[in-house]
């Protein structure tokens, strides 16, 4: 059954997904801008890139996460290119945690806190590349239902308080000490 409501509720749940994957590349940007030590060392850890990337990494984070709220909040119609530049960073996250996961497992993410890579981090950047694709082929939703974009920040919420402890405690635990 097809209805005006179907595309509506796609973009809705896309966008969601979509801001949801750009609060997560803000926070984890700020937590490595904060953090650089950390970060290069995560990633002499994991063997895959130079740790010379750590500075290239944190400012595409901050720089992607920041266009796509920024744009979402204030011109939807304009999504576009920040949104396909944040489905890019999360295909490119996908397959960099997939080959570590196969390659290294054990070792720390580095995205959130000191937990291992897990299938879920894989899974994870999968359905926000999957979302942020899906935002920038639907386009965000237009200011007129604003009941769509409450319900969009309402699902993107609860995703955020919910479902970060679950990936935050997926891993096994280290000393944040670890990587200084």
């Amino acid at each position: 059954m097809h209805t005006a409501f179907t595309p509506t509720f796609w973009s809705a749940g896309t966008t969601a997904l979509t801001a949801f994957g750009a609060i997560l590349l803000t926070a984890a940007g700020a937590v490595h801008a904060v953090r650089p030590r950390e970060h290069r060392a995560v990633l002499r850890v994991h063997r895959l890139l130079p740790p010379a990337v750590a500075a290239a990494s944190t400012a595409a984070e901050l720089l992607v996460g920041a266009a796509v709220l920024a744009v979402l909040l204030t011109a939807p119609a304009a999504a576009g290119v920040p949104v396909t530049a944040q489905a890019v960073l999360y295909c490119a996250f996908a397959g960099y945690t997939a080959v570590l996961r196969t390659r290294r497992a054990g070792v720390p993410c580095g995205c959130f806190g000191a937990g291992t890579v897990s299938w879920a981090v894989v899974v994870r950047a999968v359905a926000l590349a999957a979302g942020s694709a899906g935002c920038a082929v639907l386009g965000a939703p237009q200011p007129v239902p604003d009941r769509w974009s409450c319900a969009a920040a309402g699902v993107v919420l609860a995703m955020a308080h919910h479902l970060l402890p679950a990936w935050r405690g997926s891993g096994a635990r280290k000393s944040p000490r670890a990587f200084r």
